[in-house]
This record gives structure tokens, sequence and C-alpha cells, in this order.
């Protein structure tokens, strides 16, 4: 996650939606996990809410699939 927030960061190009699908989408696909790495219906919903504190990710909740675990 911090790739995609220095991504975004550094590359004026590169906003911060596309930089996740960088971090996210690409390497699951690369992987065949074809069920994560994009918000979709039919998928795991493994998701973080993160912010920008000082130039790095803080994570403020995750929900694993689907349920709220922290």
């Amino acid at each position: 996650m911090q790739a995609a927030f220095m991504l975004a960061e550094q590359d004026n190009d590169c906003e911060l939606p596309h930089a996740i699908n960088m971090v996210s989408r690409t390497p699951a696909v690369a992987a065949g996990l074809a069920d994560r790495g994009e918000i979709r219906i039919g998928l795991r919903a493994d998701l973080i809410q993160a912010r920008n504190h000082a130039g790095l990710p803080v994570i403020d909740k995750v929900w694993r699939q689907g349920k709220r675990v922290f």
C-alpha cells in the first residue's frame, strides 16, 4: 500500500486510484488470484481504509471477506 501512496505522490500522471490498481489488481492477476484484486460483486471484498499521514499510509479500517475485522 505504501507503494501506491508513493506512486501517486511522486508521479503527477499517476492518480491514487490508478496507483492502487497497480499494487492490487495487477499482482492478483499475475498470481492467478481471480477472486481478489478489485472491488466487484462476487469477489472476496478484502479491503482497507487508509489515509496519508506524513507520507505514510495509516490503516484505519480493515474488512476481510466483507466483514469488518479492524
